[in-house]
């Protein structure tokens, strides 16, 4: 069972894209990582996973 699935998620900040058509699923039990550069969206995908705006 998912416990959080994303499907091709995208953000754009005025003309700035952000995240392009992310998907993932995490299991139920899982632990998982993001890792990356910054500026790579990591935190965007965060908040647009727990609907916070930013």
């Amino acid at each position: 069972m998912s416990m959080l699935e994303l499907r091709r998620v995208s953000k754009v900040y005025r003309r700035v894209r952000a995240l392009a058509e992310v998907s993932l699923v995490v299991d139920e039990g899982s632990m998982v990582a993001v890792m990356g550069p910054s500026g790579s969206g990591k935190s965007t995908c965060s908040r647009t996973s727990t609907c916070c705006p930013g």
